[in-house]
């Protein structure tokens, strides 16, 4: 009995786990792109935020071409200054979503330079 839900288990798996990694694939290769459209169209934006408390966060908040430090708190909302031009581009290369042409290009340039680094350490140790 338990011999056949093992296999039962093993061929579910054999058959939905090509299928996940397919929708990954795709998700990876298109969705990226899709996500930074649909906010680049938006005319303002939340381009970073911290929370100080459970109540309090400050957030930089783009309007237009102009981006402002405001604080946030379970009463009140308040402008607290204009970030210089300056600033804003700063954080928006912070905050860019890499793009990637395909699987390779995300495996050279993330987990193979991973291993790279753990064989520097590995061999300055010695």
């Amino acid at each position: 009995m338990l011999d056949k839900e093992f296999w039962m288990f093993m061929f579910k798996i054999i058959i939905f786990l090509p299928f996940i990694l397919f929708m990954l694939y795709l998700s990876l290769k298109y969705g990226g792109t899709k996500l930074r459209k649909l906010q680049d169209g938006r005319y303002m934006r939340i381009l970073d935020r911290i929370s100080l408390s459970k109540e309090n966060s400050i957030a930089v908040v783009k309007i237009g071409d102009k981006a402002y430090a405001v604080s946030s708190s379970l009463n009140d909302v308040k402008i607290l200054f204009e970030l210089p031009s300056e600033e804003i581009i700063k954080i928006e290369k912070i905050k860019e979503l890499p793009q990637y042409e395909d699987m390779k290009d995300l495996f050279k340039k993330h987990i193979f330079k991973k291993q790279t680094k753990e064989e520097v350490r590995y061999e300055n140790k010695k």
